[in-house]
């Protein structure tokens, strides 16, 4: 199926007297993905819209025919980075269900060998009875100096205003970041996911790059994803398709 294609890039990249690696670090993808699209192997573990991006940048760097390129392109743009995040998580809701299931199990059994096992004998029952009232009688006499203890600790505290705490001026901490590359002229604009509100805009030039840092699901927009490189904070890198377009990014 893609042993055809896998071998025009092979040869390609043997025609420009490249290595693997050089071609990797060329286009800022992991060399053994470069590997896989020569090998024809697409079962990599990452979702198809960074497969077909992979595949597009690798085709374009080789000089070969883009439209030629995609039509044989073995992976199909129907999963976006939205819906492969959601269905990790519905793959992840169902092992955790599966989970609570088997533990429900295991203490259903366990309640049953308890039910199987021999009572008993009603001198023991009686003394445990003494027992346990011998013991919630201890309890509730510590409870209730512990009680008289804290009252006059809080009282005490009371009388003596505390100088009024100063106010932190600590940044929150940032949680994750983007690095956003052009290799070409192309506008971004990055907004919050919530409230809409821009955190970035402008035009990014052949050569900049753009560190973008957020706590909450950003989205980013372009006018030419062709032109842009977008480096995650797992180290992956995503590469947008042609045109116009946007991703959401948690």
């Amino acid at each position: 199926m893609s042993g055809n294609v896998g071998t025009l890039f092979l040869e390609a990249r043997q025609t420009k007297k490249l290595s693997v690696d050089a071609a990797a670090e060329a286009i800022h993808v992991k060399a053994e993905y470069i590997q896989a699209i020569e090998d024809g192997a697409f079962d990599f573990n990452l979702p198809d819209i960074y497969k077909r991006g992979f595949y597009r940048s690798y085709a374009n760097f080789l000089g070969l025919d883009e439209g030629e390129a995609m039509a044989k392109c073995p992976i199909k743009p129907f999963e976006t980075l939205e819906s492969y995040q959601k269905r990790r998580e519905m793959v992840s809701q169902v092992a955790k269900k599966t989970q609570e299931v088997n533990h429900d199990h295991i203490k259903t059994s366990f309640g049953d060998d308890v039910e199987g096992s021999p009572l008993p004998s009603q001198e023991k029952v009686v003394f445990y009875k003494k027992a346990t009232f011998k013991m919630a009688g201890i309890i509730l006499g510590s409870l209730a100096l512990l009680s008289l203890a804290l009252y006059g600790i809080i009282a005490q505290m009371g009388a003596k205003k505390s100088p009024p705490a100063e106010q932190s001026n600590t940044l929150p901490v940032v949680q994750k970041k983007i690095i956003i590359r052009a290799s070409g002229d192309a506008k971004v604009i990055v907004r919050d996911g919530d409230d809409k509100s821009k955190i970035f805009s402008g035009t990014l030039s052949k050569g900049r790059e753009e560190v973008i840092a957020y706590k909450k699901p950003i989205q980013v927009y372009f006018d030419r994803g062709e032109a842009l490189v977008i480096e995650m904070d797992s180290g992956e890198y995503l590469h947008p398709e042609s045109g116009r377009g946007g991703l959401q990014i948690k």
